[in-house]
C-alpha cells in the first residue's frame, strides 16, 4: 500500500512537471511559438518572455498581451532581446477586454509587427514600471506620445494608433492575417489554404503552433503578484496563524499559513506597495484577535473593519495602471470577520469544551491551572480544559487551583483558592 501511494505521488509529480519544460524539451524545430504575456510582469515573467524570444528554435514568435503593466524588473532585457531577436517577433493584444499598459504596451509596440483585438485597451504607457513615475519610454514609435497619460479603446470603424498594423477578434485568425507578410526581413508563413470536398475553401495552420507557458514555480510563485491576490494571502496566513494559536492544532493549518504569507510576501516584494497599507492591515487583524480573546466582536471589530478596508484599498501604489479590484477587498475583509466571528469562535468552543459539562454547572467548581496567568491562561475543570482569566490582578502558576466564579462565552473567570481555604477544607 505505501508503495502504491509512493508511486502515485510521484506520478502526480512528474506529470505536474512536464508543462515546466514543455519549452526546453520541444520535439521539433521551426514553427510558431506563442509566448503569454499575461498579468502583472515581474521579473520571473521578463526572464521568461526574454528566453522565449532569445532561446527559440521556431520561425516566427508570437506575444500574446493581457497585462496591465509592469510591476517590478528590468523590463529593458526584454526590450534589448526584441532588438537583437534572430526570427521574427510579433505582438497581438488579446482577446476582447484585454488591457496593455505601461511597460507591456511599450514591449508590444516594441516588436516586428502588432495586431489587437476589437475591444482591447491600450494606454498609459507611462510610468513604464508601475511606482516608478519618473521612468522613460523604451521605445520612440509614432503614436505612443499620446498614450503617455491616456488611453484608449480599440474599436471597428475607429481609427488605432498607428503602432498598431491591423484588428483582428483571435490569435487564430491573427496567425492567418499575417501569411505571406514581411516581418523582420523575412517572408512569414503561416497560413495556406485547403479546398473541401463541398467545393469551399478554408484557411488552416501550415506550421505547427506551440503555446509556451513560464515553468511551474512561476505560475505558483505568480498567484499572488494581482495587488487583490497580495491582500487576500496576506490576511488568511495571517487568519490561519491565529486559528493555530486558539484551537492548538496538529500544526497542518500552521503549514497553510506559513505557506500563505510566503506567497504574500512575494507578491508584496514585486508590487509597488505603500508599507503604511500593510500597518493598516496588520493592525486590523490585531483588532479582530484582541476583541476575540475578550469573547465578543465590539467596537475594536469595528475599527479593525474599516482598517482592513483602508489597508486593501490603498495597498498598492500604481495607478492608474492597476488597483485593486473594489468588490474583491470587500469579499476579503468580510471574510476575515466571518471567520473571527463563526469559524474561529466554533472550532474553539468545541477544543475547550465537552458535552458532558455545563456552564452553569461549571460556576463554583474547583480546578487547576495549566499555564500562567497574564491575566488569561487555561485551566482544567474535571478532566476539561477552558480558556480562563483571572478575576483579579493575581498571579496564576501552572499547577495552582482555582475555583470558577462565572461563565463569558467560552471563557471561564476563575479566582486563586488560598493555601488556608484548602486547609478549611480538608479538615471540615
Amino acid at each position: 500500500m505505501r508503495r502504491f501511494v509512493l508511486l502515485l505521488l510521484f506520478a502526480i509529480v512528474v506529470l505536474g512537471l512536464l508543462p515546466a519544460f514543455a519549452f526546453a524539451v520541444g520535439e521539433s524545430k521551426g514553427g510558431v511559438d506563442v509566448a503569454e504575456m499575461e498579468g502583472v510582469v515581474d521579473q520571473r515573467m521578463i526572464d521568461f518572455l526574454t528566453d522565449a524570444v532569445t532561446e527559440t528554435d521556431a520561425d516566427l514568435v508570437v506575444l500574446r498581451i493581457d497585462s496591465p503593466g509592469v510591476a517590478s524588473g528590468d523590463i529593458a532585457s526584454l526590450a534589448d532581446a526584441l532588438h537583437v531577436a534572430t526570427v521574427p517577433v510579433v505582438a497581438w493584444i488579446g482577446p476582447q477586454g484585454a488591457r496593455a499598459y505601461g511597460g507591456s504596451l511599450q514591449i508590444a509596440a516594441a516588436t516586428d509587427y502588432l495586431a489587437a483585438a476589437p475591444g482591447v485597451r491600450i494606454g498609459y504607457a507611462l510610468p513604464t514600471v508601475a511606482g516608478r513615475p519618473l521612468s522613460i519610454p523604451l521605445i520612440e514609435t509614432s503614436g505612443l506620445v499620446d498614450l503617455l497619460d491616456a488611453q484608449v479603446q480599440l474599436n471597428e470603424g475607429s481609427p488605432f494608433p498607428p503602432f498598431i498594423s491591423d484588428l483582428t477578434p483571435s490569435i487564430g485568425q491573427f496567425l492567418a492575417s499575417i501569411d505571406g507578410l514581411e516581418i523582420g526581413g523575412s517572408v512569414v508563413e503561416t497560413a495556406k489554404q485547403v479546398n473541401l470536398e463541398d467545393g469551399s475553401t478554408v484557411t488552416v495552420p501550415s506550421v505547427e503552433v506551440r503555446f509556451l507557458q513560464p515553468d511551474l514555480s512561476t505560475r505558483f510563485l505568480r498567484l499572488a503578484i494581482r495587488p487583490e491576490a497580495a491582500f487576500f494571502f496576506l490576511l488568511a496566513g495571517i487568519s490561519l496563524a491565529v486559528f493555530e494559536l486558539y484551537a492548538a492544532g496538529v500544526g497542518v493549518v500552521a503549514v497553510a499559513a506559513a505557506l500563505c504569507l510566503f506567497l504574500s510576501m512575494y507578491g508584496l516584494a514585486a508590487l509597488p506597495i505603500r508599507w503604511w497599507a500593510i500597518v493598516c492591515s496588520a493592525l486590523g487583524m490585531i483588532l479582530y484577535t484582541w476583541d476575540f480573546q475578550s469573547t465578543r466582536l465590539g467596537w475594536k471589530s469595528l475599527l479593525g473593519t474599516a482598517s482592513l478596508l483602508i489597508g486593501g484599498f490603498y495597498l498598492i501604489d500604481a495607478y492608474p495602471q492597476f488597483v485593486p479590484r473594489t468588490w474583491t477587498i470587500v469579499i476579503v475583509v468580510l471574510g476575515v470577520a466571518a471567520f473571527y466571528l463563526f469559524a474561529l469562535t466554533t472550532v474553539v468552543r468545541s477544543r475547550f469544551s465537552t458535552r458532558t459539562i455545563g456552564r452553569e454547572y461549571l460556576i463554583g467548581r474547583s480546578g487547576e491551572a495549566k499555564s500562567f496567568f497574564d491575566p488569561e491562561g487555561v485551566v482544567s475543570v474535571d478532566g476539561a480544559s477552558w480558556k480562563a482569566r483571572a478575576a483579579r490582578a493575581a498571579k496564576i502558576s501552572p499547577g495552582d487551583r482555582v475555583t470558577v466564579l462565572s461563565v463569558r462565552g467560552i471563557v471561564l473567570e476563575v479566582d486563586p483558592i488560598s493555601d488556608a481555604s484548602l486547609q478549611d477544607d480538608d479538615s471540615t
